[in-house]
């Protein structure tokens, strides 16, 4: 609620654009004075009567403040994906290992159907992805998979394929989905290339955020679908 407060307050005090400002500045001094005069007024120009005008407007603005922030929290929702399906929990799940919040998101998120999670890490990441190996007992872990360039797709590529060729047995493409979120952008291609050629499915795990600010915590996933769109012009 706090960093709510100070968020709204900025808005108040914050010119985003010096003429807009200045208007509107001059126009609130304006109907300030007519305001104050009419009060003055009613309750008489004693001090007693001032001093309480003030503390009035103070008190008003610090619950109009209040009243706004409550508000903003109320309208933020964590789960909204912006009309964006959630998928379906999965029994596999194979994951790009980079920042800790995102991964945890993505692997509760898949309880209690999620049995085996297969960690693709880099060497700085290698230890984040063995203590999510020994957070999540319950799961069929292997030793993390550490990719030796992070900045080659074709290395993630052929990781995601070899993991899809040995799933358990009885398995199909369909009991796993590939989360792209981590590490760089060329793993995130690599990981969706490899998903993509043998049909296999796909989410990320979005970041929270405050009016553009990130948070530091994560929305549940959100699923890729890809629908063939037939087109119209077909002979």
């Amino acid at each position: 609620m706090r960093n709510n407060f100070l968020q709204v307050a900025k808005i108040f005090f914050n010119p985003e654009t010096l003429i807009p400002f200045i208007i509107g500045t001059i126009f609130l001094s304006v109907l300030g004075n007519a305001f104050t005069q009419i009060l003055f007024n009613i309750f008489g120009t004693t001090t007693i009567a001032a001093v309480g005008i003030a503390l009035g407007s103070v008190l008003i603005f610090l619950f109009s403040v209040w009243f706004l922030a409550k508000s903003l929290s109320k309208m933020r929702s964590p789960e909204i994906n912006l009309g964006k399906s959630s998928p379906q929990k999965h029994k596999g799940l194979v994951l790009l290992v980079s920042r800790d919040e995102p991964c945890r998101k993505a692997i509760e998120y898949h309880f209690p159907q999620l049995e085996y999670c297969w960690l693709i890490c880099s060497s700085q990441s290698l230890e984040l992805a063995k203590k999510l190996k020994e957070d999540f007992p319950k799961l069929k872990i292997l030793d993390p998979i550490v990719v030796n360039d992070i900045y080659d797709p074709l290395e993630f590529y052929q990781v995601v394929r070899k993991i899809y060729n040995h799933l358990p047995p009885g398995w199909t493409v369909k009991d796993a989905i590939a989360d792209f979120t981590g590490m760089t952008a060329q793993a995130s291609v690599g990981m969706v290339l490899a998903s993509l050629s043998i049909q296999g499915q796909l989410q990320y795990t979005p970041a929270d955020s405050i009016n553009g600010q990130l948070t530091g915590h994560s929305l549940s996933p959100i699923e890729i679908v890809l629908k063939e769109q037939l087109s119209q012009g077909k002979n």
